[in-house]
């Protein structure tokens, strides 16, 4: 895991770790200890962070949380930083047969103060338990999390009905391109409405200022498979897929996205991408809290571009 809004891990900047098949890392299925499960991915995970090591990082890690952790690397590589390590404490599990859901606190090389951390972790095909989802979410909703003591985890889709997801899944999505906000489906978050949201606000504005136009669509959207069910309501994450369309509002001329812009680095590079269209995908994963009545909450979440192309 690389330590932004999340956790996360990669190999060379700009080139996607070779298929891994390791051995199957961590204890089996059958009698499983997730703490076990939890404290092997700390050491492994941590050491292939700081290593910036792609193909030991899908050992453990899966899904968007390895997207994360690319991105992660690649940003801290081409800005000459070695991420710290990390380990999780005091952890509370809700456990399935299949995925497990985890809070813990967690102790940051070189920081003080532990971190707040929620995580999904699956079972492969081959055994391995790996890291699909997460996020670190804000001292002040540590006591949310904390509901983990008393959760047990179900799938996702058992606990959240069709109609419900997909009406949190556009409400997101709406509230993070600062889009008019229905309180009955979420309720206002600091970290949605006004740091995620805030920020679309900004670089659009900035975008508009240099003669460009971003428009950002939804391509995709995924629930995590396992969800926590504590007795104030479900706990689950939420992924979104979506794609920046930018172009130059000047007749004839370019989209220019240039050093030290956050998504070249992201995407590990290093020089200025000019063309007609620019696209940037982008991973967006969302800690969601849902009461059985009422609106729900996003407790925290990640952001990481993930690719861009220039079209002429």
């Amino acid at each position: 895991m690389v330590l932004f809004l999340a956790v996360a891990g990669c190999a060379d900047p700009g080139t996607e770790p070779a298929a891994a098949r390791p051995e199957p890392a961590g204890p089996s299925a059958a009698g499983f200890d997730p703490a076990a499960v939890l404290a092997e991915f700390d050491t492994a995970d941590s050491a292939a962070s700081k290593a910036g090591d792609g193909e030991k990082l899908a050992v453990w890690e899966t899904g968007p949380a390895l997207q994360n952790s690319l991105a992660g690397v690649k940003r801290a590589r081409l800005s000459k930083r070695v991420l710290p390590g990390f380990k999780h404490q005091d952890a509370v599990f809700a456990v399935s047969e299949s995925c497990f859901v985890t809070a813990a606190r967690m102790a940051v090389d070189g920081e003080d103060r532990p971190r707040a951390d929620a995580g999904h972790f699956v079972r492969s095909a081959d055994g391995r338990w790996q890291l699909s989802h997460h996020v670190m979410v804000s001292d002040e909703l540590v006591a949310a999390t904390g509901a983990f003591r008393r959760a047990t985890a179900h799938p996702t889709d058992e606990l959240l009905d069709a109609a419900r997801r997909t009406a949190l899944t556009g409400e997101v999505f709406n509230r993070s391109i600062a889009g008019p906000a229905d309180t009955t489906v979420l309720a206002r978050s600091a970290v949605l409405d006004d740091q995620l949201a805030a920020g679309w606000s900004i670089y659009t504005q900035q975008m508009e200022a240099a003669s460009m136009r971003v428009d950002r669509r939804l391509t995709a959207s995924e629930w995590a498979p396992c969800a926590a069910k504590a007795d104030d309501g479900v706990v689950g994450f939420l992924t979104l897929n979506v794609v920046d369309t930018i172009v130059s509002t000047r007749d004839g001329a370019d989209a220019v996205l240039a050093p030290p812009a956050p998504d070249l680095l992201a995407t590990g590079r290093t020089t200025a991408v000019k063309a007609h269209t620019i696209t940037v995908s982008r991973v967006e994963v969302f800690l969601v809290k849902a009461p059985q009545d009422g609106p729900a909450t996003v407790l925290g979440l990640t952001d990481a571009a993930t690719e861009i192309t220039a079209t002429d």
